[in-house]
Parts: C-alpha cells; sequence; structure tokens
C-alpha cells in the first residue's frame, strides 16, 4: 500500500507498487488526494477462479493480482493503470498471451478494458487496463491468420485441384493401357485427396450443426491420413520395384495384390480415427472450423511425420539401389528408365504432397499470415501436380 501524499506530492507522476515480482503503476491524477493511496494484492497459490469466454485450451501463465486505489473513480481511466505480470513458465513460440480481468457477473475471464503491451514471452508481460479489478496473464494458442485474399486464393486453388484430380481419376480409369499397380495407388491418392479437398472447399466452415460439424472433421481426418497412407505405399511399391528389377513387369503383376494393400492404405488410418474419436470425441469440430481441436491435432500431425520419414527413407533407398543396379543393367534398359522416372516423380510428389504440411505447422505466432499463403498456395497445387506429371506428361495417355 502507498498514500498520494507520500509519492505524488513531490513530482512523481505514479504510484509504483511492487509485490515479489510483480508491479503496479498508477498515474497520479487518478489519486489527487493526499490521503487517496492505491494498494497491489498478489494471491499464492491460487488456481484458475473458473472458465474465460474464450476457448477452453486457454491457461493463466502468472500470479492473480488484485489492484484497487481510494477513489470514486475507477472505470475508464485515462491514463491507464499498467501492471506488469511475472510468467510462470516461458511461452511456446506458437503461442500467444493476453491480458485478463476476472468479471464477477460473468464469473469468467475477460479482456475487455484491458490491453497487452508488451511480452518477453520468458520473464514478464505489460498490461494496460483502464479499469481496476483482479488480473492474470493467460496463455493460449494462436489463431491460423486469415484475410480475404487467402480465402479466395484458398477456394480458386481447390476447385482447381479438384478439377485435375477428377481428370486424373477419369485418366486411370479409361486408359487400359497404363493401368498397373502404380495408376491404382495413385487412383486411390486421387480419390482421397478429392474426397478431403472437397470438404475443405464446401464443409470446413459448417459449424452451425456441431454434428455434422463433428462428422465432417473425422471424413477430413479419415481422408487427409488416407492419402498419406497411399503415398507411403507407392512408395515401398517402387522400391520392391528396383529389388525386382529383372522381373520386367513387376509393377503389373503386382495389381492382384491391390485389394490386400487397401486393408493397409484405408485400415490403419481407420483404426487412427476410432481411437481418437474413442479417446476425445469432442475434440472433433471447433467453434471456427470442422477440424480438429489443437490438444488432438497430434493425432493427424503425428502418423503424417510417421509416413513422411519412411517415405523419404524408402525413397533415397531406391535411388541408392538405382544407381547400384546401373552397373549390372543396361542404362538404356525401359524397364530401368520406367522406373528412374516414376522414382523422380515420387519424389516431387512426396514434397508436393507431404512437406507442403510443414509450412502448415508454422502457421501461429509472427510470420503466420506469410506461412498461410505459402501454404494455402502449395497445397493447392497437389491436384494440379499430379494430373500434370501422371497424366498430361505420360507418353501412353498422349
Amino acid at each position: 500500500m502507498k498514500v498520494s501524499g507520500d509519492v505524488c506530492s513531490n513530482g512523481t507522476l505514479f504510484i509504483t507498487l511492487t509485490v515479489e515480482e510483480d508491479t503496479m503503476r498508477v498515474p497520479c491524477v487518478h489519486v489527487p488526494g493526499k490521503r487517496d493511496g492505491a494498494i497491489l494484492i498478489s494471491y499464492k497459490g491460487l488456481g484458475a477462479l473458473g472458465e474465460n469466454d474464450y476457448e477452453d485450451t486457454e491457461e493463466i501463465n502468472s500470479p492473480i493480482i488484485t489492484g484497487a486505489i481510494i477513489s470514486p473513480h475507477t472505470v475508464n481511466l485515462e491514463p491507464p493503470v499498467t501492471f506488469y505480470l511475472r510468467q510462470l513458465k516461458a511461452i511456446p513460440p506458437s503461442y500467444i498471451v493476453k491480458c485478463v480481468f476476472w468479471n464477477t457477473k460473468k464469473n469468467v475471464w475477460s479482456k475487455h478494458g484491458c490491453q497487452t503491451k508488451k511480452s518477453d514471452r520468458a520473464n514478464s508481460t505489460l498490461c494496460a487496463c483502464n479499469h481496476l479489478s483482479t488480473f492474470a496473464v493467460l496463455m493460449a494458442p494462436s489463431d491460423i491468420q486469415e484475410d480475404e485474399g487467402l480465402f479466395v486464393i484458398s477456394s480458386i486453388g481447390l476447385s482447381i485441384s479438384l478439377v485435375c484430380l477428377f481428370l486424373s481419376l477419369l485418366t486411370f480409369a479409361l486408359c487400359r493401357s497404363i493401368r498397373s499397380a502404380h495408376t491404382s495407388f495413385l487412383a486411390a491418392l486421387c480419390g482421397c485427396l478429392f474426397i478431403g479437398q472437397l470438404f475443405i472447399l464446401f464443409g470446413l466452415y459448417q459449424t452451425d450443426n456441431m454434428v455434422l460439424c463433428a462428422v465432417i472433421a473425422g471424413i477430413l481426418h479419415f481422408s487427409l491420413l488416407c492419402a498419406f497412407c497411399w503415398t507411403f505405399l507407392e512408395s515401398a511399391l517402387l522400391f520392391m520395384t528396383v529389388r525386382n528389377l529383372p522381373a520386367l513387369n513387376y509393377m503389373t503383376s503386382q495389381l492382384s495384390n491391390f485389394p490386400y494393400l487397401c486393408i493397409v492404405g484405408f485400415g490403419i488410418p481407420l483404426i487412427i480415427v476410432i481411437v481418437s474419436a474413442i479417446m476425445r470425441s469432442d475434440a472433433y469440430g471447433t467453434e471456427k472450423y470442422c477440424w480438429l481441436h489443437l490438444d488432438l491435432i497430434w493425432s493427424f500431425l503425428g502418423p503424417v511425420c510417421v509416413f513422411l520419414m519412411i517415405n523419404f527413407t524408402l525413397l533415397v533407398l531406391t535411388f541408392l539401389l538405382l544407381r547400384k543396379k546401373r552397373a549390372s543393367f543396361n542404362s538404356k534398359d525401359s524397364s530401368m528408365k520406367h522406373t528412374r522416372l516414376l522414382t523422380i516423380k515420387a519424389l516431387s510428389q512426396f514434397f508436393i504432397l507431404g512437406c507442403t504440411w510443414i509450412f502448415g505447422l508454422f502457421q501461429f505466432g509472427s510470420g503466420s499470415l506469410v506461412m498461410s499463403y505459402i501454404f494455402t498456395i502449395c497445397n493447392s497445387l497437389q491436384g494440379l501436380y499430379i494430373f500434370c506429371a501422371y497424366c498430361l506428361l505420360n507418353h501412353q495417355v498422349m
């Protein structure tokens, strides 16, 4: 506690109160009387008082403090009262901080009237509030930034990709001369991407009905995991092809195994989705998007990272085997050239379909809008790339 007459009478502009590492600065204009004063209270060991009025993923990351002044005017204060509140733990790069106060009428944490001026993310956060109450700092995952341009690019890109994926499916179905295990894998991949991108374009924002939104989120989860699983199977097929180059028609001869591989291509994602839904059925669908809550997002990103690492390993081993076999096979051998071409296409497909999702991991914090643009543009090229690489530039198709 400090009295105005002891501080402000000697020309000081602020009353500064400190409890441990928490500080409150009250402008002297708000306590003009000599017997006016200010008080700062810091509560030790006090946990969350209740729910906040935002996402349930937010948590308190500072001591809870109360500031008060001896004055009939404690609202709409100008200049505002400022607080330095220490962080209980360092803020992760993908998180933001919010200065909030305890709304006693609604029993929620609210940021109305408070601004987060700055935070060093490791030690303290500076808050400025135009009223006095009980305050704290909340830590929360930052939202993916969007703007009108991003929405337009996403809509146009997904529309083009859907058309290209549909044309690719038609090509694989109608061109009998190119039918093989490889094109069957590509057809399954195109089908999964087509369903996923169709629901992203038309179902991602269907949040009015939460049951429908949860179903859409589940379909998206399943279809996108299937797409990555089929890229893994394609890489495995190419690796087995290179190991069996003496069998010139190996990729065609394995077509009979395709129904069994469907059990893997669709079964593994189905198991992941079922387990995730049983553990956290409420995490399918959010207030903004029909997608997974952040606390369940690793049920998607985890398997995707595993698929990508296996894909990359298999493709590198495939290139090494091709290089080794060039000594024992004629480099002009049609099987050798065809397999090398497919491996190059698969590697580029790995970067187009897989590595673009890495940009999605950086759609938070500083530079998030730039990353959102890169992520959206790159993922919109998926269908176009498959159609160009495997249909338009295919000799047999032409």
